[in-house]
Order: structure tokens, then sequence, then C-alpha cells
């Protein structure tokens, strides 16, 4: 189970994310390639990469937008975007929510999330992912790999909690990193919004 089941519940209500600690898995985890080139198509889990993007309907990031962010991207339609308040108080390790995109409305369970990295960030973007999954109790086999967000340099991770499949990609920007998570109630959810990830992964950009 995951720890800080109350920060989780008040994370849901008050759009921001909880969680708790670290696997040995993590400690072992294969380091990434040396070089950000994108990866080529994985059809299926765990990076279903043959799944096409949804249709774009909502940009997310620019000012006056819902969440003013480092970056921009598109999310489809009906979902639902909020800023998260008080973020810093739901941080997982050095990630403090920023964003909270709601699938509900579009008629799916489950969110795709927007962190802004603090603190000393690592030179290897692993470290920061694994900082964040170290939040977990039942992250597992955790896999990763550089790739792009856009034209933008990135690194994706993949990974399961509890047995349901979960994934994160780190974008840098001219501000610092951002990361956008997605995550659902099982892997049906997971599966069905995985359009929407794929749109933020292929729309993402600098503001203009």
């Amino acid at each position: 189970m995951i720890r800080r089941t109350t920060a989780l519940a008040a994370l849901t209500l008050t759009l921001t994310a909880g969680c708790a600690r670290a696997t040995p898995e993590q400690a072992t985890s294969p380091a990434p390639p040396a070089s950000p080139t994108a990866s080529p198509v994985a059809a299926g889990p765990p990076w279903y990469d043959d799944v096409a993007p949804a249709t774009a309907a909502t940009t997310v990031g620019p000012k006056g937008s819902a969440c003013t962010l480092s970056m921009t991207f598109s999310v489809p339609a009906k979902w639902k975007v909020e800023a998260v308040k008080g973020g810093a108080e739901f941080s997982l390790g050095p990630a403090v929510p920023l964003c909270e995109i709601d699938a509900k409305p579009a008629g799916h369970i489950g969110f795709l999330r927007v962190w802004q990295i603090t603190g000393a960030t690592p030179l290897n973007p692993q470290d920061t992912v694994d900082k964040y999954l170290a939040a977990f109790d039942t992250a597992k086999e955790q896999q990763y790999r550089r790739t792009k967000a856009g034209p933008l340099d990135a690194f994706e991770a993949t990974w399961t909690e509890d047995g349901e499949r979960k994934r994160a990609i780190l974008v840098s920007t001219l501000y610092g990193k951002l990361m956008i998570t997605l995550g659902g109630l099982d892997t049906e959810e997971f599966e069905a919004m995985l359009p929407a990830y794929q749109l933020v992964r292929s729309s993402a950009d600098l503001p203009k």
C-alpha cells in the first residue's frame, strides 16, 4: 500500500498528489543510454509507441491559461485543467505538483500531472526520476529511455505500481525541468488515456 493515505485522499480532492517510500528494484535499474536519441517504435507495453496521439483541443502552459508553465503542450477535449494550490505540501522527492489535468470529464478515471523539479538536479536524469519513484512502496519493473517531447530533450520512465502501469516524462526547459506523469485507476484506464499522453509528448514546446 502507498503510505500517506490521508495525503493521497486530499491530493485527489484538492488537485494534488501523494505517496510513500522506495524499493530495492530501483537500486538495480539499468543505466540509461549515453546519448539523447529517440527510441524506435515499440508496439504494446511497456512503451506503447504504436498508440497515436489524441486530437488536440486545449493548450496548457501559456500565460493566461489554467496553468502557466515553462513549457506548453496540448490535451484532448473535456480534460479538466487546474493549477495545484499548495503544491509544496505534496512534493514527492524533488517533484512539486504544479498542474493537474483530470480525465474524468472525458470519461476516464486518471490524471496527467505536471511537476516542477526542485533543488539540485542530478546530471543523470534517471537519478531525478528515481528520487520521485522512491516515494512509492510498490514501484517495480522500471524501464528508462532518452527521447524527445516535441523538439525538447526528454527522459522517459515506465513502471508498475501495485501491478498497474504508470508513465513519466522529464523535460528540460529554459527555466528548469518539468515532469509530466500519467496514472489511471487500472491498466484498462491507463491504456485508454495513452492517446492523451502521446499528444502531450508530441506537442510539447517552449512558450512562444
